[in-house]
């Protein structure tokens, strides 16, 4: 036993301490399990490209800010860059990368942080400084619109100049930066209809890439052959090379004869580029690929190389952080364990030890929900405000602009700026079609990936999402893009879908904000409470120490030893239990009879005839009978001041409108079953008969109990009551300590259901065709269908338990509200509708000819719908 204790006292510490050490080191942890386990971590990498001698740069942000990984065309990881430079903005979003000559790097960033614009930074000293050459307003709402309006063109390098252009609609204006001085100086501005990009070309002159092909600025021109969309120039020998963004194939073109041909085809078996994240062309030719921001592709064309472990540190790395941080736990459980365990023996404080085990765990549960319950619950509400948002505006745009209209995208984008401050600022709005082979291309777009180009290169693409939005006609989901949140939004028309992809991080931070007060709260609530353990600790601990010194002076053989313990500590509780004792023995006799007593109380002899049983004794939790029987559900509600009183008042009302009711169910041969505070399920044997009976004479009762409570000034009690026939299945349900009867069947679920459209109907007893039958004494009518687990039920009112002014309207109007109900069941709205205006007009008081006006309104404005008693839901 000691042992067990030992080890139970070790499993213990451990696991607080592994507990605290998964919370402090979580984001490594998951690192390092995800490289293990998939070879690919969490980071999400967003751009990447080469440099003139094919060393790979990859850029990596999270939330400290930006790293550069570098690596070798084999997959090996050379170096890695926090960029740390002062200045780089905290806010923004990666616009161009390009390794030159020399170890700078220039790096574009549209700055988010105030007014948008974009900025291009020359990092030197492994990204710990860095050189602002340009920032550039960008003008518009959206942050797509914006980036959109204002890009950069292609990167070239002769020796140590540097060239580059500014594209601002159709107008290039080139810069180049020449010396080490640092500096751009503007080269020349030129202007071509439909420009995409620009290139400055080693001898001087530049070749703008537009709509109709590639044009140099001395005045030669190449036009396309076969209608390429030209996007991502770099130079290659004495050409250049391009990608088609219609055909997703890499071209080729000679300075010599400028004859442009493919080179390299991107639809490949070994890669989807609907995962693309990056994508860059080499000076030789190859593609270099960034899938889902976490794999790394090079394709040389012949073969594909698979980089990505130059993204991360290796496996034998992770796998030695992991087993440092388990040493670390295991070694410092030791410590703990020894030191508790050998003080123990030198009786440590119960204050000491318990309070310490106490602070401990109310520190890690309230880490754990602050990390869990209270975060995601904040992210929750901001992807269910998203969606909703993002939806409504959404319907909204497509009511004043078709799906191929080209304002659209702009239009939506600006409005999603607009809503909700600047939360939704960062709004990427696009229309995809796809063509009869299955081929998705861009029709329009407030991004700057032009018209006609695959819908693999737009970020916001998703093949699969997209097909799934031809079928479901809207799909919303939650993707996760540089590290991070984005909510997309698919809403489809035809073989067209509209794609709303919003950033989601400010919506994060608003919903984090919002549900701070959770967290706050919960940390106060967790530090008063862990004070208050330690006040009654520490009192507990007064008494018992109390306790142990005068065990000492016994021990010792001292006899006139007086204890002074205050009450409710562990000694005065023995003393009083051995007290306690012998008159707690000479009551077990007269408890175990009120005990049985008790029993029948909760198991009354009807329900014991029921399951075949003569005595409590007999029933165990194997007592089962199945039989054909008529089920009654009432239930009953008060007005709400009723259900404000205090609690014994509360339970007055609930216990008098119980008893007055039940009472007549037992006497008429029912039995009882599943007492609540709003009412209770009976059965009957022998047929439908005695339960219809006693439903008429309970709500003759509620009528004259009714009748009481307003000469005594309380409120009245509304009491529904549902009927219907069926097997039943009579039994025990508990556990080794406790069982109660009780009853299951369909006929309870159909009774349910006719409870709650009791009070649609205003009716106060309801029934199935099973049981009106048995009810021809009675007066009734035919109220239509309800469906219940996909079958139709045949509903009647039995009326006879109205009061005399309402039951006497119903009975002469019972033939005009069936011929209304025929009505609507045979899709005669009109008619219907005319029938029941009648029958409201002559008794206002009559529900249900009130809500089948309303259903006949509502079905005749929508016709499709399905004819039943639930349609009005």
């Amino acid at each position: 036993m000691e042992r067990l204790k030992r080890w139970g006292v070790f499993v213990l510490i451990l696991a607080l301490l592994g507990s605290g050490a998964a919370l402090l080191f979580r984001d490594t942890g998951s690192e390092c399990l995800s490289i293990l386990r998939t070879g690919r971590g969490t980071a999400s990498f967003l751009l990447a490209a080469t440099d003139a001698e094919g060393k790979i740069y990859v850029l990596d942000r999270d939330q400290d800010g930006y790293t550069l990984v570098l690596g070798d065309q084999a997959g090996n990881r050379t170096d890695s860059w926090r960029l740390t430079a002062e200045g780089l903005p905290r806010e923004s979003v990666p616009a161009a990368l390009y390794p030159a000559a020399g170890g700078a790097v220039y790096l574009g960033l549209y700055n988010t942080e105030a007014e948008t614009c974009l900025q291009l930074y020359r990092l030197t000293q492994q990204g710990t400084e860095a050189e602002l050459l340009l920032s550039e307003p960008c003008p518009g709402q959206n942050l797509q619109a914006q980036m959109a309006a204002l890009t950069l063109s292609s990167f070239s390098q002769v020796d140590s100049v540097v060239t580059f252009a500014l594209l601002t609609e159709d107008t290039a204006t080139f810069y180049r930066r020449t010396g080490a001085d640092g500096g751009l100086e503007k080269a020349g501005t030129f202007t071509q209809a439909g420009l995409r990009d620009a290139l400055a070309l080693s001898d001087g002159t530049a070749v703008l890439a537009c709509a109709g092909g590639l044009v140099r600025t001395d005045g030669a021109m190449i036009s396309l052959s076969d209608a390429e969309i030209i996007i991502g120039l770099n130079q290659t020998g004495t050409g250049v090379c391009y990608v088609d963004a219609a055909g997703l194939k890499v071209f080729y073109a000679d300075f010599t004869d400028w004859q442009p041909y493919p080179i390299l085809e991107l639809e490949k078996e070994e890669y989807d580029l609907d995962a693309c994240t990056s994508l860059w062309i080499t000076q030789e030719g190859c593609a270099l690929l960034l899938m889902d921001g976490g794999k790394l592709l090079l394709d040389r064309g012949s073969t594909v190389s698979d980089l990505t472990g130059m993204l991360y540190p290796s496996g034998l790395r992770c796998a030695l952080t992991l087993a440092g941080l388990c040493l670390a736990v295991l070694v410092l459980t030791l410590a703990v364990w020894y030191v508790v365990y050998e003080q123990r023996r030198f009786r440590l404080s119960m204050l000491v030890r318990w309070g310490v085990l106490l602070a401990a765990v109310a520190a890690l549960g309230t880490g754990v929900l602050l990390r869990g319950a209270v975060r995601s619950s904040g992210h929750l509400a901001a992807e269910r405000e998203a969606a909703s948002l993002m939806g409504a505006l959404a319907t909204q745009s497509l009511q004043h602009d078709d799906l191929t209209s080209s304002l659209l995208p702009q239009r939506l984008g600006d409005s999603l700026a607009g809503a909700a401050g600047d939360l939704y600022r960062d709004s990427a709005v696009s229309v995809y079609t796809r063509s009869e082979d299955g081929v998705w291309t861009l029709v329009g777009s407030n991004t700057a990936l032009p018209e006609r180009a695959r819908g693999e290169l737009s970020a916001s693409f998703d093949r699969a999402k997209a097909e799934q939005a031809l079928s479901d006609g809207t799909v919303f989901w939650t993707r996760s893009q540089g590290g991070e949140t984005r909510y997309v939004l698919y809403r489809a028309q035809g073989g067209t879908v509209l794609a709303v992809d919003v950033d989601g991080a400010p919506l994060e931070a608003a919903g984090e904000t919002a549900s701070r007060w959770m967290a706050q709260g919960l940390t106060a609530l967790a530090v008063l409470l862990t004070a208050l353990a330690l006040a009654i600790l520490c009192w507990i601990t007064i008494g018992v120490r109390r306790a142990l010194v005068g065990m000492e002076r016994l021990a010792a053989g001292e006899r006139q030893v007086r204890v002074q313990v205050g009450g409710g500590d562990e000694l005065a509780s023995l003393a009083d239990d051995v007290n306690a004792l012998s008159a707690a023995l000479q009551n077990v006799e007269a408890q175990q009879q009120e005990l049985a007593q008790s029993y029948r109380r909760f198991v009354p002899e009807r329900v014991l005839s029921l399951l075949g049983k003569t005595s409590i004794l007999e029933v165990d939790k194997q007592t089962f009978v199945s039989r054909n029987l008529a089920a009654m559900m009432l239930s009953f509600h008060f007005p709400p001041q009723v259900y404000e009183k205090s609690g014994r008042e509360l339970f007055d009302n609930l216990n008098e409108i119980i008893e007055r009711t039940a009472s007549i169910v037992t006497r008429k041969g029912g039995a009882v079953f599943n007492f609540a505070y709003d009412g209770y399920d009976a059965v009957f044997e022998g047929g439908s008969a005695a339960a219809v009976s006693t439903a008429v004479a309970v709500q003759q009762e509620v009528m004259e109990l009714n009748r009481e409570r307003e000469l005594d000034g309380r409120p009245p009690v509304v009491v529904h009551i549902a009927l219907d026939e069926g097997n039943v299945m009579l039994g025990v349900v508990g556990d080794e300590n406790q069982i109660e009867p009780t009853s299951i069947s369909s006929s309870f679920s159909v009774a349910k259901h006719l409870v709650e459209l009791c009070g649609r109907l205003e009716a106060n007893i309801l029934c199935t065709e099973a049981v009106i039958r048995s009810a021809e004494a009675y007066g009734s009518r035919y109220m239509g269908k309800c469906l219940e687990g996909g079958e139709a039920i045949r509903t009647y009112e039995i009326f006879d338990g109205d009061a005399y002014e309402i039951r006497k309207v119903k009975e002469d109007t019972g033939e005009r509200f069936s011929q209304g109900v025929y009505a609507l069941y045979s899709r005669d709205f009109s008619q219907a509708k005319r029938i029941f205006l009648s029958l409201v007009h002559h008794n206002t008081g009559d529900g249900g000819a009130r809500y089948y006006l309303y259903l006949a309104d509502r079905l005749e404005k929508r016709p499709e719908d399905e004819i039943s008693l639930d349609s009005g839901q």
